[in-house]
């Protein structure tokens, strides 16, 4: 096989290699990925979203990864999406969307039923700055505070029979 015979072969065979993450720099937003023991940094990984919006989420080390590379030059290459694996299994099995973080919490939307469920690993929390409307019933298992006032336990003073009113709960 001549030269350039052989240099062709070789750019088509890296137009799109699969490869696993072995390091991220999350500050450069650039992963290290091991192509079957050749090690090519400065990879960087496509994003949902990258102008006035944008999105963020990051390769993990060991992930199995599909890599697009601009003439076959892996240092130019651009990491397209994963691959689910035996360590990262899929995170559903049907057509409905879901998201599982490494800490166990998961995000999952019932499309039928029109259900999004979240269940917070390790007791978490979500935290919503700014307003909230609801249109519809609240119910919770746990307690309601606004303030320091709890709906569970908090207690009125100038109680009356008849028509009178409480004064405001303390």
């Amino acid at each position: 096989m001549s030269y350039a015979a052989a240099q062709i072969d070789r750019i088509l065979a890296s137009l799109v290699r699969f490869g696993r993450v072995v390091a991220v720099d999350y500050s450069q937003a650039l992963a290290t990925v091991d192509f079957d023991g050749e090690l090519v940094e400065g990879i960087i990984w496509l994003k949902t979203r990258a102008g006035d919006d944008r999105s963020w989420s990051a390769p993990s080390k060991d992930e199995y990864v599909l890599v697009l590379s601009a003439s076959g030059d892996l240092s130019q290459g651009v990491i397209l999406g994963a691959l689910e694996q035996t360590k990262f299994p899929n995170a559903g099995a049907d057509a409905n969307p879901v998201m599982v973080y490494s800490d166990g919490t998961r995000i999952h939307y019932d499309k039928n039923s029109h259900v999004l469920n979240i269940q917070m690993a390790g007791g978490g929390k979500v935290i919503i700055k700014g307003d909230v409307q609801v249109t519809g019933d609240i119910t919770a298992t746990g307690d309601v505070k606004a303030g320091s006032i709890s709906l569970k336990t908090h207690k009125h003073g100038g109680v009356q029979g008849g028509s009178a009113t409480t004064q405001v709960p303390q």
